[in-house]
């Protein structure tokens, strides 16, 4: 008995100590583990050429990093694995239209993951074809934000990227601002960045500031307070600062003032795109959409008037971010038209383009339709989000004419064939933890998905150890193991022995 009891404790140990692995010591491992740490770590395996392939987290083949697109995020984090894991075990999510300032943030669509490294800029390991790509948020089809779980962020502090220093307050970096920090005048520009401090242009960032635990990181919210208005200097009169000068921008125009006009409406909510220097439709939409916010005459033009009040520090942000209408240039338009045809609402023969047009519009106006939406052509961020999830209403399938008895009972065996499939699911569900039920659920419905290998290998292992314990209880049964062996040992003998006669 006592070797019973033995036995069942071994294999219980292996057992636990699987899932203590998979499942425990998440935090402990990603100890230090930081939101610009792992937008840094993003970067840098863009820059270093990590090459796609689905199962790989950082391993290098023939000189080259391997990783799939969860990999890449846990090759830094060592915690959740799959993209599902990750986003389901984040501890805040948003829509990716409504993203705050914090480097390292997850971006997440149906079965893939990435890295926001702020600046309205992404890092993810996309594909066979892609490879790892580093590109605007709103180029590509991200559904949320997430904060990978493991991974601290900061509230309010200093924080280094890229060698340049950032404050964070209330939980963001702060843009087009000046704050007195530890009796330091700082200004901000949009991008985060310091331009000035007591003044002074700011060149390569902020010294005698260390990542995110200095004294100014960790005194510097209660230092503005006491050196507000009390002991601050006047600036001299060569550091005064003057109203920067507006010229009109139109279609066609380059150079830094469009550059800075992309960045400003992207930071405002109107911009989707890849920031440049070049003025074109889509920039004329987005001007266009603020001059009605801002109740301004509505031209497409950035003219003076218009570029004064979007560089004021209280113009208005966009009330309807991600919003998509007919008329509309950008790149979520094409992303929008590419779900639609997914769902059988647009012809896969309509030459996709990042305008909303005619063709567009009634293929919106058919899914709001089926899907008992206001019928107005007009998709905002939260239909958005559900156009791009599961629960979108795929278009009605038009009937097919009545069919033979051959056909009606192959379709019959096909429909019965699929109702086993889902019953396997349900029992498969029913067999693995329950922690691991979503992941399971997502690797059976969605091709790509990362959580097929660590789901198998606990199924796998836990199925092994019940068997080695099963066979451990049946040999002591038996009378033990030793007459096992001996068992071998003369069937190995005797052929032997048969074997010496024969020569």
């Amino acid at each position: 008995m006592k070797k019973k009891f033995t036995a069942m404790s071994l294999v219980m140990a292996i057992v636990m100590s699987v899932f203590a692995f998979q499942f425990g010591g998440v935090e402990a491992e990603a100890a230090g583990k930081t939101g610009v740490g792992l937008a840094e770590h993003a970067l840098n395996c863009y820059y270093g050429g990590w090459q796609y392939e689905y199962g790989y987290a950082g391993q290098v083949v023939n000189g080259v990093h391997l990783s799939d697109c969860s990999g890449m995020i846990y090759a830094y984090t060592g915690t959740a694995r799959s993209s599902g894991s990750q986003i389901a075990s984040a501890s805040a999510s948003g829509s990716v239209s409504s993203i705050p300032r914090i480097h390292g943030l997850g971006l997440w669509m149906q079965g893939h993951v990435g890295v926001y490294v702020g600046g309205g800029m992404a890092v993810d390991c996309r594909s066979d074809a892609y490879n790892i790509v580093y590109e605007g948020v709103t180029q590509h089809r991200w559904v949320k934000w997430y904060k990978v779980p493991g991974v601290s962020y900061p509230t309010t502090g200093w924080v280094t990227f890229q060698g340049e220093k950032y404050y964070y307050e209330n939980g963001q970096y702060v843009v087009n601002t000046t704050k007195t920090i530890d009796g330091v005048s700082y200004t901000f520009g949009w991008n985060g960045k310091i331009t000035s401090s007591n003044g002074t242009p700011a060149a390569g960032g902020e010294q005698n500031s260390s990542s995110g635990s200095s004294n100014a990181g960790n005194t510097g919210a209660s230092s503005a307070g006491n050196n507000s208005g009390t002991g601050a200097q006047k600036p001299a009169s060569s550091q005064v600062k003057t109203e920067p000068s507006y010229s009109k921008l139109d279609l066609g125009a380059e150079g830094t003032a469009v550059y800075n006009l992309q960045q400003r409406l992207f930071d405002l909510g109107y911009y989707y795109d890849m920031v440049n220097n070049y003025y074109d439709a889509f920039i004329r939409d987005a001007v266009a959409a603020y001059q009605k916010v801002a109740g301004l005459e509505v031209t497409g033009t950035a003219d003076v008037e218009t570029q004064k009040s979007l560089f004021k520090q209280d113009a208005k942000e966009n009330p309807n971010k991600g919003q998509l209408y007919p008329g509309l240039h950008t790149g979520l338009v094409r992303n929008m038209q590419e779900r639609l045809v997914s769902l059988g609402y647009l012809s896969p023969e309509v030459e996709l383009s990042s305008y909303y047009g005619d063709a567009t519009k009634a293929a919106v106006l058919a899914y709001q339709k089926e899907s008992g939406l206001k019928e107005d052509g007009v998709m905002d961020a939260e239909a958005l989000e559900v156009l791009y999830s599961d629960k979108a209403v795929p278009a009605p399938v038009e009937e097919e004419p009545e069919e033979s008895s051959s056909e009606t009972s192959s379709e019959a065996n096909s429909v019965a064939s699929s109702k086993a499939a889902e019953s396997d699911v349900t029992i498969l569900e029913a067999m693995v933890p329950t922690a691991y039920a979503a992941e399971v659920a997502e690797t059976a419905g969605a091709a790509g998905s990362n959580n097929t290998g660590n789901t198998v290998f606990v199924f796998v292992l836990v199925i092994f150890c019940a068997g080695l314990t099963a066979g451990i209880f049946f040999l002591q049964k038996k009378g033990g193991i030793r007459p096992v062996v001996e068992a071998v040992k003369n069937t190995f003998h005797v052929k032997k022995r048969a074997h010496a006669k024969k020569k």
